[in-house]
This record gives C-alpha cells, structure tokens and sequence, in this order.
C-alpha cells in the first residue's frame, strides 16, 4: 500500500452513507451533482528533492490533521454536502534545480512519478494536491497557492502545518470548485489610491475626506482589494467561512429561497440567520464528516437584488450601464448587516478604517442606509497609482435617472431562536415618485368637502393648477370626479368617512354651504 494511502470501496461506502444519513439527523454528503457537492477522493503529493530524506510518519501524521481540519471546514460551510479526503499521500522525489527550486513542467513530472511508481492515475481524482513546501520557491514567483483551471490540481507552498498554510489549502480548495477570491472595496486615500466624490452644488468631482463627507462607501477610485474580505477564506486574510455569494451562487450549497431577490418580496422585515453556526457531525466507521443539521429550508440566510447602475470605462471615458449585483448577510456574533457589492464587501462602518483586517465594516444595529448612497456611479481601481480625474470623467448620472425605486436599510436588533442566532433587517421602498391622494386638492392629507371649495374655485385653471390632480387636464369635470370617487380617502389609509356622501346640483352646494358634514376618523 502507498505510504499513508487507504483502500476503500466507494460504492459500498456510499450505500452506508446513505443509509446512515437516512437512520439519523445529522446530514453527510449523497452523490455528487456538481464540482462543489459529494463525498470527493483527492491524493496529496509531498515533492521533495530526490537527494533529501523520504517522508517520515510525523509528517504523514501532520497532514492527516490538515485532512481532519479542512473535512471539518468544507463539511459546516456546506451544511453537509461537500467533503474531501486524502485517500492517497504520496512520497514523491524530483530532481531539482541547484537551487532548490522546481523543475519546468513539475505538475507534470509529479504526476508522471505517480503513475510509474504507484500505478496510480491522478486524473481519475476529484483533486490532487501538491505540497511543494520542501522545495524552494522562484524568484518571481508570486504566490502561496495556486489552482489550475481547467485541471485538478492545486499547489501549496507554505508549512502546511502553520495557520498561514492550512489557510491557503483551503483558499485554493475554494477556488478548485468554482469560488473566486473575495475582496474589499476600501476608500483609503494615501500614495497609491485616491478617492473622489461628486460635489453636485459646484459640478465638479473632489477628494473624498471622512470628516466632511461621510460614509461614502464607492467613492469614485475606491480601491477594490481583491483579497481584502476579512470575513472570507477566500479573502486570503482569514479563515473564516465563504460568503453568501459563494456558498449560494457558486457553489449551490444554499437555495435560492433560502437566499432570495428582494425584488419578489418587496418591503418587510425580515430575519437573516446567520450562515455560520452548523455543528460538525462525523461517522467515524465509515469515515465522513457533516452537520447535525443543514440550512433551515424556511430560513433566509441573506438578500440579494440586481438595480441598474453604471461603471466608467477608463478606454472610452464614459460611464456604461451595467447590472449590479448586491448580496446582504450575517454573521454569528456580529452585530451588522454585511453588504456586498459584486464579489466584494462594502465598508459600511467608518470604524473599519484603513485596516485591512479590521473587521468593522457591517451596518450596524441602530443604523439606516438607502441604497442611494452607494454605487450607482462607479469606478473602482486595483492599480496603484491610477487617477480617477486623469481619465477627464463627466459628471455622473443622477441616480433617479437610473432607477425609479431604492430601498433603505435599517438594521433593528439580534436574537437567537432554535435555528441559530439572527439579525432583523427593516426593508422599506423609496420611490420617485411619491405616493399622492388623488382628489386632495388642498393637499392637508384628507379628500374632504374643502377640497370641492378647492376645486370650485379654481374652475377652468389650467392643467397642474391643483396638487393631486391625476387628470392632466384642464380644471373641470375630471377633476370633480377623483374628488367624488376618493371622498373620505386619508393619505397612508384607506377611508376617513362612515359612508361617501352623493352630493348632486343643489345639494351639493347646500352640503358645502352648511358645512355640515360629519366625519368619523378611524
């Protein structure tokens, strides 16, 4: 048997599975449906130099904890649908260059080396992962992890033992089944990056500054640090649980009524559970890990909508229209919303400053955004030193041009029930155009017998004389008719009057005349 290798029997071991999730609660992995679903088999290649020593059992041991973490990672971020194992650790020598660095074509010679020597096919794996940490790193090489796509492989440089390296083995298992990274849009304004804002009074673009504006989320040339999400494995800062975008758009571990458009439910209040409390199950006798239990099917676990928007395009020096994606979510023990915005993460709190690792970027319990406030007009940048004004921009467009309807946020309060801990959002609409009551033609908020003097006085005045005249024509019997047909009516209900007067010729006038109507209010 191959050093640290173990045989099994999938077929059988998938029966089992099935058989034991079936018999209990706890949820474990069925047969795959996609890249990002499945109990998965994998071989892990130590490369070393042909001249060094063959790998000892301690390591071997090391990295069946490596194994042991990253099953428990993958099998509560994906409530039990997704898991991996090492089923092959492999020895396996190269002969490196003088300075300890990797031959050319190394992918291929380790694969190479496998198969002559282990009678082992590495394409036949859902993965193969190369631990390269006892080599030397090239000079320009650039990077901790890397995974090839198409492919199936993934590399992994630093000690697989340290915080650092079990990280990047499972930032580049995100990326193997279909996660991007995950980063930050950060206004900071130093030697590389400067953000600006549009100053409408004065029509000219200025450098953005905290204490005169504000929380200003997409601040044209924010810097989009691309691995900057401190709440993400995929933002290479930390090692915490994959976004919301990841775990439902990418990796359908989440539903699309669990994540669902906030379009099809309108304005509310609603309860965002957070997506990163599910507790570990494991069946030791046939070696596969998942969850006591998976989402809540009637849960939502964040918000997402699609709003028009627009970016400036730096090769032709305009603002495009495109569709913007926004996601909301929450995390366990935070005490705010997190908002993203495509891939990335908005900095909804000015506490996060420039940090990187600072995690205070959620609006929080107590505060409201409309989603005005943030990226109608946008123009992000990951290139150090590149000017927003350099690119002579013309002003934006105004955001009601873009959408006729935003929505503001207002975050309420946290709490727990027997799902898991949540966060209550408020959801409210705000229009372009506001809501009238036609027929209120003394705008006091009520269609009432003054509004007929209104309406009498002003007898043959051109259109758009009287306020919440939903004609559009010349003072006269249309008009009457809305103030007929709404009498009683109170803006924001429904009726003010126990029943609608008939008021005709003569007794209409008397009506008026006595000022006797009465008026029950609700």
């Amino acid at each position: 048997m191959p050093a640290g290798g173990r045989v099994r029997c999938a077929t059988l071991v998938l029966a089992a599975l099935m058989l034991a999730a079936d018999a209990t609660a706890a949820v474990f992995p069925r047969r795959p449906r996609s890249q990002s679903t499945g109990l998965r088999d994998s071989v892990y290649l130590k490369l070393r130099s042909d001249s060094g020593r063959p790998m000892a059992s301690f390591q071997i041991a090391q990295i069946r904890e490596l194994e042991a973490q990253t099953r428990k990672f993958y099998a509560v971020n994906s409530g039990g649908q997704y898991d991996i194992r090492f089923t092959h650790i492999l020895d396996v020598p190269l002969a490196l260059n003088s300075n300890g660095t990797r031959p050319d074509d190394w992918f291929g010679l380790g694969e190479n080396y496998v198969r002559s020597n282990y009678g082992i096919e590495p394409e036949d794996f859902h993965l193969n992962l190369f631990d390269v940490s006892s080599t030397e790193p090239d000079a320009d090489q650039g990077w901790s992890g890397i995974a090839v796509s198409p492919g199936n492989n993934i590399a992994v440089q630093p000690d697989i033992t340290s915080d650092w390296g079990k990280i990047v083995v499972d930032h580049e298992l995100g990326h193997h089944i279909g996660a991007p990274h995950s980063g930050a849009y950060r206004a900071v304004s130093d030697n590389n990056y400067t953000p600006y804002v549009w100053d409408g009074d004065r029509e000219q673009y200025r450098e953005y500054s905290t204490s005169r504006d504000g929380l200003q989320p997409t601040t044209f040339g924010v810097h989009l640090d691309g691995y900057g999400n401190p709440y993400s494995v995929m933002g290479n800062i930390s090692h915490e649980h994959f976004s919301i975008i990841a775990k439902h758009d990418k990796y359908g571990w989440l539903s699309d009524e669990q994540v669902p458009e906030l379009t099809d439910l309108g304005e509310g209040t609603y309860r965002i559970y957070a997506h990163d409390e599910l507790l570990l199950a494991r069946d030791e006798t046939f070696d596969y890990y998942g969850v006591e239990e998976t989402y809540a099917a009637d849960k939502l676990y964040g918000l997402r909508y699609t709003r028009k928007a627009e970016r400036f395009n730096t090769s032709t020096r305009r603002f495009e229209p495109y569709n913007q994606e926004l996601t909301l979510e929450y995390r366990s023990g935070r005490d705010g919303v997190q908002f993203y915005m495509g891939e990335a993460i908005l900095d909804m709190d000015l506490e996060g400053g420039t940090d990187r690792n600072n995690g205070e970027r959620e609006l929080e319990v107590g505060q409201s955004i409309s989603d005005l406030a943030f990226g109608t007009s946008v123009f992000w940048s990951d290139t150090e030193g590149e000017d927003f004004l350099s690119f002579n921009p013309p002003a934006p467009t105004d955001p009601w041009e873009l959408n006729d309807e935003w929505y503001e946020f207002s975050v309420l309060g946290t709490s727990s029930d027997d799902v898991g801990s949540y966060i209550e959002l408020s959801v409210t609409r705000l229009s372009q155009f506001p809501i009238t009551l036609a027929g209120d033609y003394n705008d006091d908020g009520i269609v009432d017998a003054a509004d007929y003097t209104t309406w009498r006085d002003n007898l043959g005045a051109p259109a758009g004389t009287l306020p919440n005249d939903p004609t559009g024509e010349s003072i006269g019997d249309d008009q009457y008719a809305a103030w007929r047909e709404n009498f009683g009516a109170i803006a924001g209900g429904s009726s003010a009057v126990a029943a609608v007067p008939e008021p005709a010729g003569v007794t209409l006038a008397a009506f008026l005349a006595l000022g006797g109507a009465v008026f029950l209010r609700r």
